[in-house]
């Protein structure tokens, strides 16, 4: 081992001890490796290096390949991904899936996490698997949001997921598109491989994730989330609903019509008459003319304007359905003398803002009736106005409007968003563009349609995450510069002569596996593949399997948020620590990787 290659270990031993650890922010650790990485060739110039024949300048990354990174296509699909997600979710597109996912799922993890292996496994053979986790994240964090659910216990099996299910077929991972292109190339293999040629073995390897999740994997989750949920599980108001005649939830209780499940709400109060029932809300049987008080946010509230099991009152004490055809804003009271301890009739909001008081944003309510809740200046509610009142508002000097939210989603932009996706992945399966030119077209598209704002565009991304790719990356190309990955591949090409089939099947997974986390899943294929057809050619058996082994391992490698660009994409969530996938991640490579040789074994070789 030369000494380029001792210090790019070193480096690597460094840089997992920090991430591992978490001593410096994980993008302040990536900017370090890059830093350190630019320096060390500088330091090669020095003669008592050179005299002892230590070449530090060509084992390193220079300046410009250090901030090549930034540049990567890794990098920017990622970035992409992330304005794309956030497109979709901005339109409406995964409000609506959500409902419609919600009565299935329940209140159940387990059911949810079968939801995930379905939709994510099946969909990313069919597409880029980048792309369907980058819509599938929205998707379940609002169910997460919904269902009261940790989120944590659900995005990692739906990258996890897209992973295997990227195996599926040649189209569903750049890394298959990658090797079949490599092996097209060789004249020892000589074809491009088949789009469903090995579908069999993809779906053993999703079965085995959907067995581990519901058994093992569940037990070794995160038992709660790094951070709650934020956006709108932030702005939930309490508010009051009627039950009328008609309601599919007369006759029943609210636990047995699944009307809060429904319906995503939380129920404080139930109010009949005079009595008031909190501990029994749920499991008293409603009747026609029943209040219920509630909590929810803006799009849940929408949904229940539309709905006939319920009717939203206005006015608190007014058995009045509002009207659905104007406005929800978000409004703090700020005048001293006319919100001190006065209800909301006493305001009323009617006379002086043209505009019906809904919801107040607080904790929890200080009577039995909103009606009769006094309002205080610094208080945020809710409130229905018209187009002209709206307009209007800001003239107030006794309100500030803070929000105002569309009544309903924009049904044509919320197709049109769906219709940008699939054109991106469209684009990047059935041409020779590249997934990160499709990618970024649909950006684009998504601004000219108005899915998203130019503003929107940089919240949407996580920062963090996309330095820590580009601290990362250069990483492997030290590896590859310094002839450290050089080393590893013929390490195994030299002791792997007299193995088993099966032996040297793992020898190559583990390589891939280990590799992946160091360089990049199609970096580990560029490098292995060449090993594993000289192993192929060496042992004198078929080529093929050997060469699944290698895509298969570069292709769910679980153990950091690095290895694959799903698990940057989640863990840029903000839900995880960067342990959190090896504690998962580390039990499922090592299930997969004797299902997955022992597989390939049988199906190719015995």
């Amino acid at each position: 081992m030369t000494t380029e290659i001792a210090l790019v270990f070193l480096i690597i031993a460094a840089a997992l001890y920090l991430f591992a650890s978490e001593k410096l922010p994980i993008d302040i650790t990536a900017i370090l490796i890059l830093v350190t990485l630019m320096v060390i060739p500088l330091i090669g110039h020095s003669p008592w290096l050179m005299e002892r024949g230590i070449d530090l300048r060509s084992a390193f990354p220079t300046v410009r390949e250090g901030l090549s990174g930034l540049s990567s296509t890794a990098t920017v699909t990622v970035l992409a991904m992330f304005i794309l997600s956030a497109g979709v979710q901005r339109a409406g597109l995964i409000h609506m899936l959500t409902k419609r996912l919600a009565p299935l799922v329940g209140d159940s993890e387990l059911r949810m996490i079968i939801v995930i292996a379905v939709l994510m496994g099946l969909t990313s053979g069919l597409i880029n698997n980048t792309a369907a986790v980058a819509v599938g994240i929205p998707l379940v964090m609002d169910l997460a949001r919904r269902l009261k659910l940790q989120a944590s216990r659900l995005l990692i099996p739906l990258s996890f997921f897209g992973m295997m299910g990227g195996t599926l077929t040649v189209i569903g991972t750049s890394t298959n598109i990658l090797t079949s292109s490599i092996l097209n190339d060789m004249p020892e293999f000589g074809r491009e491989i088949g789009m469903f040629e090995f579908t069999h073995l993809g779906l053993i390897v999703l079965a085995t994730g959907l067995l581990y999740f519901l058994t093992i994997g569940r037990l070794l989750m995160p038992k709660k989330d790094s951070k709650r949920i934020e956006a709108e599980a932030d702005e939930r108001f309490i508010l009051e609903l009627a039950i009328p005649d008609g309601s599919s939830a007369v006759g029943k209780t609210l636990k047995d019509s699944e009307f809060p499940t429904k319906h995503s709400i939380d129920v404080l109060k139930l109010v009949r008459g005079d009595d008031s029932r909190v501990k029994r809300a749920l499991t008293t049987k409603i009747k026609a003319g029943d209040i219920l008080q509630v909590r929810a946010n803006v799009r849940q509230i929408m949904d229940l304007i539309k709905t006939d099991d319920a009717e939203v009152l206005s006015e608190f004490g007014e058995a009045r359905r509002i009207r659905g055809d104007g406005h929800l804003v978000r409004v703090l009271l700020r005048d001293r003398r006319l919100f001190t301890g006065t209800t909301g009739a006493q305001v009323d909001f009617w006379k002086r803002y043209l505009g019906r008081l809904i919801g107040l944003e607080v904790k929890e309510t200080r009577s039995r009736r909103l009606a009769d809740d006094k309002l205080h200046v610094g208080e945020i509610v809710l409130m229905e106005v018209s187009s002209t009142a709206l307009e209007r508002l800001p003239r107030h000097a006794d309100l500030l409007l803070l929000d105002a939210f569309e009544e309903k989603f924009n049904i044509w932009r919320m197709w049109m968003a769906a219709g940008i996706v699939i054109g991106v992945i469209s684009a990047a399966v059935l041409t020779p563009l590249p997934i990160v030119v499709s990618a970024l077209a649909g950006v684009v598209a998504m601004v000219l349609t108005r899915c998203i704002d130019a503003a929107e565009i940089y919240d949407s991304v996580s920062w963090d995450v996309i330095f820590l790719l580009a601290g990362v990356i250069p990483l492997g190309i030290a590896m590859t510069k310094s002839g450290a990955a050089d080393l590893l591949a013929n390490l195994l090409a030299a002791y792997a002569g007299g193995w088993h089939p099966v032996a040297v099947l793992m020898a190559l997974y583990v390589v891939t596996t280990g590799l992946t986390e160091l360089v990049s899943n199609n970096a580990s294929a560029v490098i292995l593949v060449p090993v594993a057809v000289a192993l192929g050619n060496a042992l004198q058996i078929d080529i093929f399997p050997l060469v699944l082994a290698v895509m298969f391992a570069a292709s769910t490698s679980f153990l950091t948020p690095v290895g694959y660009q799903t698990n940057t994409m989640i863990y840029g969530t903000g839900f995880y620590r960067f342990t959190d996938f090896a504690k998962v991640g580390a039990p499922l490579n090592l299930l997969l990787m004797i299902v997955t040789c022992s597989s390939i074994w049988w199906l190719w070789l015995a």
